[in-house]
């Protein structure tokens, strides 16, 4: 489905973009359709820019839902209450609703907590950033995130977004590569590379023309170059012709062979001491080399032997105090106990792990850590790497500013 499409230069202006569904996208779809029968809630996390407010708005147009449930979407903000939502809501459900919550980070924790209870007929699916399950206790068990765009994705996006645009805005499967790495998979940012590609395409674009109109005059172009060669070749025909010229030619020949002979003649004089390419007399080396003491002093003293230092695992204070903020790291177990986090990680055969304590909602959480990734592109490839017995415990890509927060309470 398509916006209605203008006669602007950009193709990816906001009223021109396509509403694309990828096939991940169309998964978590078909959970919150079977879900929303059942009524209750589902919270989705995503990064800013991941596309929260799209996939709120293809549940909106009932891209992929059915009739046996309806679908309204609801913007909330710090201020709103449970009221004023209810209130937005059709008064006669005669089928299960669901309800669109976008911008579910800006509520108050007293909503957010409101929004978990269950209601007839009426199913709330949470869009907010990353982050919002920290909030509510109960979001533990029950969340999701919103799965990026893969290189496949962006290229079909891609497409569908230029198909009625000229054959030179067109993107190649390489230049979509190249767009979705510098992406890390975020549709907003896709969006914003796109735009710098297109740009450069229409600006080379018009750098042609400009050169077409500039090379129609290559003629007076090709005729003064003609014309410099001329008066050059005339001005060596000239000199070679004067036997001034060729007299002070041949004299400044015979000295520079004057003074290369008396080179010869000053170096080849027996007796005489040389110099080597080091800068020291041939007598003077001789007397080097023949003396013990300068034999000692020349030769290269032996390498020392050096001992094996094999660094200590740093502590988790020290290992998280030396990651930055931004980065993310992945969450692979936790449990009350402190006991089980630790037979959990001693069980695991990875670098990098750590067990910390956490408080959440005033109460204890022991949690074990793996590895830090300055992205989340980076840690969900490190996700799909892991066996399927951790995969079980349902690993959870987290930023460490997130961790910091519930360390320091």
């Amino acid at each position: 489905m398509v916006f209605q499409l203008t006669k602007s230069k950009n193709p990816f202006a906001k009223e021109q973009r396509v509403l694309f569904l990828p096939e991940s996208w169309k998964r978590l779809i078909s959970v919150v359709r079977h879900k929303a029968i059942n009524g209750g809630y589902t919270l989705i996390e995503g990064d800013f820019g991941a596309g929260k407010s799209t996939f709120g708005m293809i549940l909106e147009k009932r891209l992929l839902l059915d009739e046996s449930v309806n679908c309204q979407r609801v913007q909330v903000h710090p201020l709103s209450t449970f009221d004023q939502i209810c209130n937005q809501l059709p008064k006669e459900r005669n089928k299960p609703l669901v309800v669109v919550v976008d911008d579910a980070h800006e509520a108050s924790t007293s909503l957010l907590v409101h929004l978990t209870e269950s209601m007839d007929n009426i199913f709330w699916l949470l869009l907010g950033e990353a982050g919002t399950s920290e909030r509510v206790s109960d979001f533990y068990n029950n969340h999701v995130t919103l799965p990026l765009f893969t290189k496949q994705d962006c290229y079909e996006f891609l497409l569908k977004q230029l198909h009625d645009r000229p054959k030179m805005m067109q993107l190649s499967q390489m230049q979509s590569d190249t767009i979705w790495y510098a992406s890390k998979g975020l549709p907003k940012l896709i969006i914003e590379q796109a735009e710098k590609s297109q740009q450069r395409l229409v600006g080379g674009y018009e750098s042609n023309e400009s050169f077409e109109k500039a090379d129609k005059g290559w003629w007076t172009s090709a005729i003064l170059g003609i014309a410099v060669v001329v008066f050059i070749v005339a001005l060596i025909v000239t000199d070679s012709g004067d036997p001034k010229s060729s007299d002070l030619l041949n004299q400044k020949l015979d000295v520079i062979e004057d003074e290369s002979t008396d080179d010869v003649d000053v170096k080849g004089q027996p007796g005489e001491t040389t110099v080597d390419s080091e800068g020291l007399k041939s007598s003077e080396l001789e007397n080097a080399v023949s003396d013990p003491i300068a034999e000692i002093a020349l030769s290269e003293p032996e390498p020392a032997p050096t001992e094996l230092v094999v660094a200590s695992k740093p502590d988790f204070e020290q290992w998280f105090e030396a990651q930055s903020r931004d980065h993310y790291s992945i969450q692979l177990y936790s449990n009350s106990k402190q006991q089980a986090a630790k037979d959990f990680q001693q069980s695991l055969d990875l670098a990098d792990s750590y067990v910390y304590k956490a408080m959440v909602n005033n109460d204890v959480r022991y949690r074990v850590l793996w590895g830090a990734y300055a992205t989340r592109a980076e840690a969900e490839q490190a996700v799909m790497s892991l066996p399927t017995h951790i995969l079980n415990q349902q690993p959870w890509i987290r930023p460490f500013s997130a961790i910091a927060s519930e360390i320091s309470q």
